[in-house]
This record gives C-alpha cells, sequence and structure tokens, in this order.
C-alpha cells in the first residue's frame, strides 16, 4: 500500500508540469467545504490531472504530506479486495508513514473500484466533517446516482476537453484587441485545427500537428467510452443498436433526433425489432457517459417543449470527426458543434428553438433571451435569408436581449425587418471570457 501512495501522491515529487485550467478557480473556491466535491466528466478529459493541481493550490497553503491522494486503478491496489476496508487500510499506512495529523485531505480517484464507496464517503464526511475529493468514470458517478447517495453532502463540477479559449491560452495568445486584430490568420488556423483535433489534452498538446495519430487516440476513446463506461455498466446487450445510435448522433450533430426515426432506420438497416423504450435508454446513457449532451427545444408551455425531440451535441469536435462517417467534413455542424460547446458555459439554461424556421440556440439570462444562429460564412451575400428570418419568426413573450449570428469570418451589424443583427466571427468569440 505505501509503495502505490508513493507512486501517486506528490510528497517530494517535482511540480505537476500540466496546464491551467479555467475549472480550477472554481473548485478552489469550494476547498474549505465540509463534503465531498465530485469531478465529473467524460474519460480522458483531465481530472485526475485537476486534482493534482488542487494539491498543488492547496500544497501552498499547508504541508504537501496533508494531501492523500488514492489512485484505485493502481495495479497492486486492484489486486486487493476493493473495498470500503481497503480505504480505511490506506488511510492508517499514511497516518503511520506519512502525516498523523487529523487534519489532511482525501483524494479518491477513480472511486468506481470500489464497492459501496458511496456509503463510505457519506459516512466519512458525516463524522469527520473533513473534505474529500472524488472523481471517476463518468458513467459510475451520474448525477442521478450521486444525488440520492451523497444528498446535501456534496458540490459536483464538470472537466471538459480543453475548450477554444483555453487552448488559445496555452498557445500563449493574448485577449488584447490589437494583438487579436493582428493576429487573426494565426487564430483562425488554430481554430481550424481544433474543430479537426477537438481538445483532450493528450491529442491537443502532443498529436494536434499529427492528425493521424489524433485520430487513432480519439478513436480509441470512443470504443473506451462506448464499450467500458456504457456497455459495461448499464449492462447492455445489442451492441449493434448502441454503436449505431452513437455514430449516428456524430454524423447528424446539432439535428433534431426522432426517436421513431431511430427506430425504423435501426429496423431497416439491421433487419431486427427494437423498442422505442430501448433506443430512448440507450440515447441516455450516451448523454449520461458524456459521450453525447442533450438540447431541449425552447417553449414558453413546458408541456409542449417536453414533446418535441430534442438535438444532439458531441462532447468534443474531434471526438465528433472520428465518429461520423462523413468522407467530407461538414465545416457547418462542426462550427456549431463548437460553438454549443461554447455556449453552455455562457447560460445557465441554453435551447434551441424551431417551427417553420430554426434558431440553433436560445440563451436565457435574466429571464431575457439572446438569440443565435450559426453559418458557415466569410461575407454578407453567403449569408442564406433563411437564417435571418428565424430572428423574425422567434415568438417572444419578453424583450429579445441581443441577435448573433455566428459566422467564419464575417463580422458586421445587420439590419433585416427592422431588427439589430450582430454578425461575430467565431474565432472572436471563442476566446472570449464566458
Amino acid at each position: 500500500m505505501f509503495s502505490s501512495l508513493l507512486r501517486w501522491n506528490l510528497w517530494g515529487r517535482e511540480k505537476l508540469d500540466a496546464s491551467p485550467r479555467v475549472i480550477l478557480e472554481e473548485v478552489e473556491s469550494f476547498i474549505d467545504y465540509k463534503g465531498a466535491i465530485v469531478i465529473q466528466g467524460p474519460r480522458r478529459a483531465g481530472k485526475s490531472t485537476l486534482l493534482y493541481m488542487i494539491i498543488e493550490k492547496l500544497s501552498q497553503r499547508y504541508s504537501e504530506k496533508q494531501c492523500l491522494y488514492i489512485n484505485f486503478e493502481d495495479y497492486a491496489l486492484k489486486a486487493a479486495n476493493m473495498t470500503p476496508a481497503l480505504v480505511e487500510d490506506i488511510i492508517e499506512v499514511y497516518a503511520e508513514k506519512v502525516y498523523d495529523g487529523s487534519d489532511f485531505f482525501l483524494f479518491l480517484d477513480e472511486i468506481q473500484n470500489v464497492s459501496e464507496w458511496h456509503r463510505w464517503v457519506r459516512t466519512y464526511v458525516d463524522t469527520t466533517r473533513k473534505t474529500v475529493f472524488v472523481s471517476g468514470s463518468s458513467s459510475k458517478l451520474m448525477s442521478s446516482e450521486i444525488a440520492g447517495l451523497l444528498t446535501g453532502r456534496h458540490v459536483s463540477f464538470e472537466v471538459m476537453p480543453f475548450s477554444f479559449r483555453e487552448l488559445y491560452r496555452i498557445h500563449g495568445h493574448s485577449d488584447d484587441d490589437i494583438y487579436v486584430e493582428r493576429n487573426r490568420i494565426r487564430i483562425k488556423k488554430l481554430l481550424d485545427q481544433y474543430t479537426k483535433t477537438g481538445g483532450f489534452p493528450e491529442v491537443a498538446l502532443r498529436w494536434q500537428e499529427d492528425e493521424s495519430g489524433a485520430m487513432r487516440i480519439l478513436s480509441q476513446y470512443a470504443e473506451d467510452i462506448i464499450l467500458k463506461d456504457i456497455a459495461v455498466h448499464f449492462n447492455i446487450m445489442n451492441m449493434r443498436i448502441l454503436r449505431f445510435i452513437a455514430h449516428y448522433l456524430a454524423q447528424n450533430s446539432g439535428s433534431r433526433v426522432s426517436i421513431r426515426k431511430l427506430q425504423r432506420m435501426i429496423e431497416g438497416e439491421y433487419s431486427e425489432k427494437s423498442s422505442t423504450t430501448t433506443i430512448a435508454n440507450y440515447l441516455e446513457y450516451l448523454v449520461e457517459a458524456y459521450l453525447a449532451i442533450e438540447l431541449k427545444h425552447f417553449d414558453y408551455s413546458i408541456k409542449r417543449a417536453f414533446r418535441k425531440p430534442s438535438k444532439y451535441y458531441i462532447c468534443d469536435p474531434g471526438l465528433r470527426n472520428v465518429m461520423a462517417s462523413s468522407l467530407t467534413p461538414d465545416y457547418g455542424r462542426l462550427l456549431e458543434n463548437v460553438v454549443f460547446l461554447y455556449l453552455r458555459t455562457v447560460y445557465d439554461e441554453l435551447y434551441f428553438w424551431s417551427d417553420t424556421r430554426e434558431l440553433d440556440f436560445v440563451g436565457i439570462r435574466n429571464r431575457a433571451p439572446d438569440l443565435y444562429n450559426v453559418t458557415y460564412v466569410s461575407n454578407l451575400k453567403e449569408v442564406d435569408e433563411r437564417e435571418l428570418q428565424a430572428f423574425a419568426d422567434f415568438p417572444s413573450k419578453t424583450r429579445v436581449r441581443n441577435r448573433y449570428l455566428i459566422t467564419w469570418d464575417l463580422e458586421d451589424r445587420i439590419t433585416y425587418k427592422g431588427m439589430k443583427i450582430v454578425a461575430v466571427p467565431a474565432w472572436k468569440l471563442l476566446i472570449k471570457k464566458p
């Protein structure tokens, strides 16, 4: 046990060499929270690295030995009986060998490997009033499961692959307006690359310039999510249907998904019956594992909104590309997916709206809507009038605050039927702080 702790803890080791994450500041504000801090997100998005960043921050205020990190993926621990008794044995070894005080911070990574972990964590925070950080495979730490097991004893944070803004800052670019204007070609080139290979840390930092290598790694990520985080966890019997739905969502990211239409497609493809309940469950599993993210329809009537089909986006543009079977890139869908990932960090409530025409996004702030359409254009002549008419068709019971047309490289102020529409290049929007 002690050799395992030495492998993973930072006691006396060199400082971590990792790129900063925006989410770190949010988690830092809860460091003194007496309960469980749960780190969620897709696999390989940087959850473990975030835990190490928190440990380094704590080491500046306390002794580095006051942080105990346990990795339950360690091969030495996997040979043991993974029960709460093992956790207590490790803490006892830590007290004997490293730090015998009671004022330490506990980090439990890949905790899903420990049976009944949630009961132990609940008892631990109730009896010690300490902070414990919990991270693990996203499908094992679903919000719905945690809500029932750690009610009132936890706060959750989401770790996603690098946003374009994070990658932009990692590459040393500045937010200064003059800098941005002078380096627009470099910024657009970086965005073009981001839409291809995405923001998973290993890919973005090591393989971004090697697209074939990046695609190989991303293919394995997709396979691991589908197989390990969904099929194994939920005991999926029909892998063909699960894979079909996953690849369909990737190829049709940003499109409304009808369960009955999916049912007809699956039955036509495989000549076998599939129930709408099974398809709905598989969609839910893909969302819970963070492979896909659901966007619901906006309506002033909750009942009407519930009856309308949702849209789905993939958690990372690179992952979307490797899963979509299209031989030619669909730049419009890719740009819309990237803008969605940004806007969901801006608004607490984000929807889409459709009738005869569609608005890609409706962001609600202080009960007032901001409207967005995304189009891959570089000049005003390329703009389809349907993109503008959708703004006019939107039925608002309150004053619309702003109307935005997010483009590839068109920047303008458009007047259409008495409305003001601001055209903003995506490369400018995405580097702004949410």
